[in-house]
């Protein structure tokens, strides 16, 4: 006698078994983040685009993670956050980090200073985008982008803005802020994006 194949929704069921499973049998915050990353990457490998926003999404949790943890300061904690993407944007460009790492060097002099951080985003945005037959510069105007935005979520929370008096602002600032930056050409579109980001959330809760 052939054996029925399981339907779609019980496939679906095991699959979130599984997971379920491996997420509360997990021993630590970071073996829980990487199984939800999984188990995301699994279910909406349909969309190409969404890869980048879970990788994220694992290199944030992670850093705020261990802030938490190690009881981190703003300052380090950016930082920590910063030298992830340079990690990521150059595993996806191919670009060096010592590039991204050299642009990053060039914000060390804004001292989370509003307007330093903007003037150093443009002179440098300016820069790569006259150099002619690079590239390697979008990728440069992209991170150095990011920078700007995350130097300035960060000093909103130094200053004191009661918007961002915790951490945990900080992080959904940036999230947001991500989010509207992958889906600005509507692909993915935006309710997926956060859609994600809702199922993360909950299943680390878990």
């Amino acid at each position: 006698m052939t054996q029925k194949k399981p339907n779609s929704e019980n496939r679906e069921k095991t699959f979130d078994e599984y997971y379920r499973e491996k997420i509360l049998t997990s021993k630590n915050v970071v073996e829980r983040i990487n199984i939800v990353c999984e188990k995301l990457k699994n279910k909406y490998e349909d969309y190409e685009e969404t890869k980048e926003f879970i990788e994220y999404l694992k290199s944030i949790e992670n850093v705020f993670a261990t802030a938490k943890k190690e009881s981190w300061s703003i300052e380090k904690t950016e930082d920590e956050l910063i030298k992830g993407e340079i990690y990521l944007m150059s595993q996806s460009t191919g670009i060096s980090e010592e590039i991204f790492f050299n642009i990053y060097e060039e914000f060390s002099q804004a001292n989370h200073n509003v307007e330093k951080i903007q003037k150093i985003a443009s002179t440098l945005i300016e820069k790569y985008s006259n150099v002619k037959d690079c590239f390697e510069c979008e990728g440069c105007i992209e991170f150095i982008e990011y920078v700007k935005n995350a130097l300035f979520v960060f000093s909103k929370s130094l200053e004191g803005n009661e918007a961002f008096d915790e951490i945990g602002e900080v992080k959904i600032e940036l999230i947001k802020s991500q989010m509207q930056k992958l889906s600005k050409d509507d692909r993915p579109p935006f309710e997926i994006l956060q859609e994600i980001y809702e199922e993360f959330v909950t299943e680390l809760k878990k």
